[in-house]
């Protein structure tokens, strides 16, 4: 009998405190971060790096949406003299590649599991080469990612 009251008043306590199933409450647990992408392009045979490679976003495959989304621009950018090329927030949204994008236009990833990664997809290019794919995995966790792509 001793036992049996003790499981009853057991369980009583854990439904009320809500630990009955029924509950869909979300804790948000932190703010959605800025996302952003620095390339740098080298030549993998010297270990120098490519000024005047084009680099664009092609697509972005979403977490948030199940979308891979194509970028509808054709934008290239060229790498400076150090080789890099950096896609801010501004430029990942602007990229129209399917980002979560703030208040003030730029390209967020949330925090929340379903909406917490992203794939950017990116194409490095020049005259007489032959075109290079990358995939740049995003996170919550790492927003801002820096990638080095042989190219030769």
């Amino acid at each position: 009998m001793r036992l049996f009251s003790s499981l009853l008043l057991l369980s009583l306590l854990f439904a009320a405190c809500g630990h009955g199933g029924n509950s869909h409450a979300t804790v948000r647990s932190a703010e959605p971060r800025l996302v952003s992408i620095e390339v740098e392009v080298y030549d993998p045979e010297t270990n120098l790096v490519w000024e005047n490679v084009s680099v664009r976003i092609v697509e972005a495959d979403q977490e948030w949406s199940g979308c891979t989304c194509g970028s509808p621009y054709l934008d290239w950018f060229l790498t400076d003299a150090t080789g890099r090329v950096f896609f801010d927030e501004y430029a990942l949204a602007d990229a129209a590649v399917g980002f979560l994008v703030d208040d003030l236009g730029r390209a967020v990833l949330g925090p929340y599991r379903d909406d917490d990664e992203a794939v950017v997809v990116l194409e490095i290019d020049a005259l007489g080469f032959a075109p290079v794919i990358v995939e740049v995995p995003l996170r919550w966790d790492r927003p801002d990612v820096f990638v080095e792509v042989p190219f030769h």
